[in-house]
């Protein structure tokens, strides 16, 4: 008995189409809309309960298809818009990027403070070696002393400047430009 009150709800249904579609869309205001609401109000009679107890069932389906579309829009209304996720995902993007040039600033001002403990002449040969690519023979000559006085000089501003920003200084890699074999 509730499978044939099951068909009919389905049938009353699939006859009054377009007469629900037509309410629907006037109360929704979208053709589509009434038309989605309409399918998956037919998906849904599939779990109707007490179907025969029904009174006005073109009422109880109009209902459930009411009921679906607020639903959904409660679930829309809960999402968020492709420009709002844009908008976010650009104002996260700002705040790393201000994070990092906060954070750049810092050290740039931490360098400065520690450039100013050193020497002249270390400042002069850390530029020197490590901004323009100096090599430590033009430098001996320019300052008049030997290349290991340069690679002395650049050591202590070197770890000096470390010992100041707090960082571990990698002794790995020679302070020397890199030589090929055939030079």
């Amino acid at each position: 008995m509730a499978n044939s009150n099951r068909l009919s709800l389905r049938q009353i249904l699939v006859e009054g189409y377009y007469d629900m579609r037509r309410r629907l869309t006037r109360r929704l205001g979208s053709v589509e809309l009434a038309s989605e609401v309409l399918h998956e109000a037919w998906l849904r009679l599939d779990d109707a309960r007490d179907a025969a107890l029904l009174l006005r069932p073109n009422d109880y389906i109009f209902r459930v298809a009411l009921n679906i579309a607020s639903d959904r829009r409660r679930t829309d209304n809960r999402r968020l818009s492709y420009s709002e996720v844009e908008s976010l995902y650009h104002f996260a993007d700002t705040v790393l990027h201000a994070d990092r040039e906060i954070e750049a600033r810092s050290e740039v001002a931490a360098l400065g403070r520690a450039f100013e403990g050193l020497t002249q002449r270390q400042q002069a040969i850390l530029i020197a070696v490590r901004v323009e690519g100096t090599p430590h023979a033009e430098l001996a000559r320019r300052f008049g002393i030997s290349e290991r006085m340069i690679d002395k000089d650049l050591r202590r501003a070197l770890e000096h400047c470390a010992n100041q920003l707090e960082r571990t200084l990698n002794t790995r890699f020679s302070s020397h430009p890199f030589k090929s074999s055939t030079e």
